[in-house]
């Protein structure tokens, strides 16, 4: 039996072998799209995250958040243009920068006159406190950026289940279905200009 691409591509963004819910069941008569209640089996919502945060706390994060952004004054923004012409001090730059410290300071006769010294050692004093200060930063972004996606998952996986189903009540004529199966369609995950991209089970 064929599997429509829908729910082809609902089976693949879900990352999780379809199994029957309390309300459909396989009969000999029916095709995927067309399936008989069945009361003995169900599928477990996953449901990782169950918090809310309150207005307090709410408040009291972006305060917090406020108050670094004053701790930060000394940052500053770059423009697009900026940040592509600029040199990068990466993985493969940072040895040979921390050989031209040590030279420097070994050999200050080859140190061109214009050079200012001072400057340039407040610089990268301030370049590692910047560093330490991203790493930190970087932990707390991360975990929220995993919680965004854990949340987004946890919502979209129930909005996917009542797509199909609507889907699959239109095909059986349900009243009302049809409409608004036909506007979720535009917007489905996975369709381009209101297409289907073609999908195999």
């Amino acid at each position: 039996m064929a599997m429509t691409p829908d729910l082809c591509i609902l089976a693949f963004m879900s990352q999780m072998p379809l199994t029957w819910s309390k309300k459909y069941a396989w009969s000999k008569t029916l095709s995927w799209n067309g399936l008989a209640p069945n009361p003995n089996q169900t599928m477990a919502q996953e449901n990782q995250l169950s918090f809310t945060i309150t207005a307090q706390q709410m408040t009291d994060i972006l305060a917090a958040i406020a108050t670094l952004k004053q701790k930060l004054s000394f940052v500053i923004g770059l423009t697009n243009q900026q940040r592509h012409d600029m040199l990068k001090l990466g993985d493969k730059t940072v040895g040979f920068e921390e050989k031209c410290a040590t030279y420097m300071a070994n050999r200050p006769d080859l140190i061109p006159p214009y050079i200012d010294m001072a400057e340039l050692a407040k610089d990268r004093a301030a370049r590692g406190q910047v560093a330490t200060i991203m790493r930190a930063l970087g932990e707390v972004t991360q975990s929220l950026d995993d919680t965004d996606m854990q949340l987004s998952h946890e919502i979209l996986m129930p909005d996917l289940s009542f797509y199909n189903n609507v889907q699959l009540s239109a095909h059986n004529k349900v009243p009302g279905a049809q409409p608004i199966y036909d506007d979720l369609s535009q917007r489905f995950p996975g369709r381009k200009g209101g297409q289907v991209k073609p999908a195999k089970a």
